[in-house]
This record gives C-alpha cells, structure tokens and sequence, in this order.
C-alpha cells in the first residue's frame, strides 16, 4: 500500500509542543505517511521561533526546535515555483504549491483560510486529490 502524501502547516508543528490533536497529528504523520515541506515552510518556522522565543518557556524552545529538526530531517523538501494564488492568505498559497508539486492527499492545518477553500477551487487549480482537514479529523478518520 502507498502512503499518503502529507503537508504540514506550520502552525500544526509548533502547535505540537503543547499536545493534544497537533501532536497525534504530527506523530501519525511522521511515523506513517509521507511528509513534505518547501523553504518557505522552513523561514516561516524559523520566523515563528523567534517570534515566541519570549512566551515558551526553556523546555518548550528545546522541545520546539527538537520537533522542527526531526520534520525536517523526516520531509522531503521540494522545489515550488510560486503559480497559485488560492488562498485569501498570500502565504498560505506556498502550503498549496507544495501540495500540487507532490500531489499531496493531505494538507493538515487550523487555518481558517486554508479550511475555507473549496473543493471545486482545488480541483480547478489542479489539486482535486487533495484534502485539508483539522488536525482532530486526520487522526480519527485518516488511513
């Protein structure tokens, strides 16, 4: 059987060091799927790391670079070129790029303007396989 291809968003992986859902989703994920990532996944990490350096506590830092390192080393990183303009959140369209660029079944995300798109959107733009779903919904009803 193939595994699925999975995307993650960013807020799904900081979101992780606090439990619950995002962190069922990130371990299902890394540990039986497909991961995929692009550089701007990587900056937008980055950006938030620095961003909450001042509200996580020592052992949420540690924690948080600890998850980024292991998704980064597990995803394999492709090359996007920029071509969607989907969402109503300019960045997000980087989420999608990825998704096309690997035809994606999984984009897992809590974002609003990513959860809004529409199907007959996604398929227009050539993303018809793909899903994106809450965090709760890929481990309760995913694979």
């Amino acid at each position: 059987m193939e595994l699925l291809k999975v995307v993650l968003d960013a807020n799904i992986i900081v979101s992780a060091i606090f439990g619950g859902y995002p962190r069922k989703a990130l371990l299902k994920a890394l540990t039986e799927c497909n991961l995929y990532y692009n550089e701007d996944l990587e900056q937008e990490l980055e950006l938030l790391t620095d961003v909450l350096r001042y509200k996580l506590t020592t052992r949420e830092k540690k924690e948080l670079k600890q998850i980024i390192r292991e998704v980064l080393s597990f995803a394999e990183k492709v090359q996007t070129g920029g071509k969607l303009f989907i969402s109503r959140d300019p960045k997000d369209n980087s989420y999608l790029e990825t998704c096309l660029e690997v035809k994606a079944d999984v984009l897992i995300t809590g974002d609003k303007d990513l959860l809004e798109i529409s199907k007959e959107r996604l398929e227009k733009e050539g993303l018809s396989n793909l899903r994106i779903i809450k965090p709760r919904q890929f481990v309760e009803d995913v694979i």
